[in-house]
């Protein structure tokens, strides 16, 4: 578990912690990850690295954690630019994540995180994707719900919560099982569609 120390570093030295933590994932596989190479180029010593990490596995966990407020930040400043439009916000996401990142090095970046985890951490992207559900209230605040048909509160987090599971599966599909992005743009649009457009004819709604 990442230690409340860290969080309470001053930012610029936390990015500097993680600007390092990132070259060397970059560098090897998480079980051949070089502590001493972290320390020295963070510019800290062993004794401080200790005090913010349990292990190996919280510099994982740091890496799917940084990504998660990267794609946070991302929702929200879509969600503002396509003014509360959820459905159009979580499209242009994904046409954003997929078309605009580049693919071969996200694997390798991906394959380099998953050995040697411990069995109780995560996958990055089943991480990165419990994370969002914590930022559910700030985007529930900023979604217009004037064109939607669920108008309570626990109906648009459910709502939200089966687009994170449609994004996570698109996800999964492109970064981890090599499907082409005309298959999974495809799996991902008709999923979106179908929810946003309901499963029933208008006329035997609510019924």
């Amino acid at each position: 578990m990442i230690k409340d120390t860290f969080y309470n570093l001053p930012k610029a030295k936390r990015d500097r912690i993680f600007a390092s933590i990132k070259k060397e994932f970059d560098r090897v596989p998480l079980d051949k990850i070089s502590i001493n190479r972290i320390i020295k180029d963070a510019g800290i010593s062993r004794g401080s690295f200790y005090q913010y990490f349990e292990d190996k596995g919280d510099l994982y966990d740091i890496f799917a954690d940084r990504f998660s407020e990267e794609f946070h930040s991302l929702c929200t400043g879509t969600l503002g630019k396509n003014k509360g439009d959820i459905f159009k916000t979580i499209s242009d996401i994904m046409e954003i994540t997929i078309n605009n990142t580049d693919k071969t090095l996200t694997q390798n970046k991906l394959k380099n995180l998953m050995p040697g985890v411990s069995t109780n951490a995560k996958s990055v992207i089943d991480r990165v994707c419990n994370n969002i559900k914590e930022y559910m209230p700030t985007i529930l605040n900023n979604i217009d719900t004037t064109k939607l048909a669920v108008k309570s509160t626990s109906e648009i987090e459910a709502l939200l919560s089966m687009l994170s599971m449609i994004v996570h599966k698109a996800m999964l599909d492109y970064f981890i099982f090599h499907r082409n992005i005309e298959s999974v743009t495809e799996d991902f649009t008709g999923k979106l569609n179908l929810l946003k457009n309901g499963c029933l004819k208008e006329e035997y709604r609510n019924k």
